[in-house]
């Protein structure tokens, strides 16, 4: 191996003497293990310096532990603050944000919505000062959980 090979699960198991699927389940804390295949697989994990691969996990699992988070204005004091509250408490859960400013530009909010669900992130939370009729009908259409915050549904079309 290369030193500018990423070591992959395959690389560990093979290492370890030991299946892919032995590996994941000591990587996922699965309490399956012999103890002594444990201890040798964490070892292996250490000598290597795997770290699990997020992108392969999202796909196993249909997760991505990822959350978007939609502001009209990065630099409004009010919407950064939820943001970074929003951050806080995705950590806690062990979850990412990707944080995505719309510039309040109706159309940018689109794209960047659209991105989001593109990235098949688990839930969006919408931030915004209206809702309008094509952000409503993008949320409308699509299965990922989306969250108003600091944004009121008047009309509410939303389900």
């Amino acid at each position: 191996m290369n030193a500018d090979d990423t070591v992959t699960i395959y690389d560990v198991a093979r290492e370890a003497g030991v299946s892919m699927a032995t590996v994941s389940r000591v990587v996922n804390g699965n309490k399956n293990v012999k103890e002594n295949t444990r201890k040798k697989v964490l070892e292996v994990i250490d000598r290597l310096d795997y770290r699990p691969n997020a992108v392969a996990r999202g796909l196993a699992s249909k997760k991505t532990t990822t959350v978007g988070v939609v502001i009209p204005n990065i630099t409004n004091g009010y919407f950064s603050s939820l943001a970074k509250g929003i951050d806080d408490i995705a950590e806690m859960y062990k979850y990412n944000i990707v944080l995505a400013n719309s510039d309040e530009d109706n159309e940018k909010e689109v794209s960047v919505v659209n991105t989001l669900f593109s990235k098949q992130v688990d839930g969006i939370i919408y931030m915004g000062y209206h809702l309008t009729d094509k952000i409503r009908s993008e949320f409308s259409r699509s299965r990922t959980p989306i969250v108003l915050a600091g944004t009121v549904d008047v009309e509410h079309q939303l389900p």
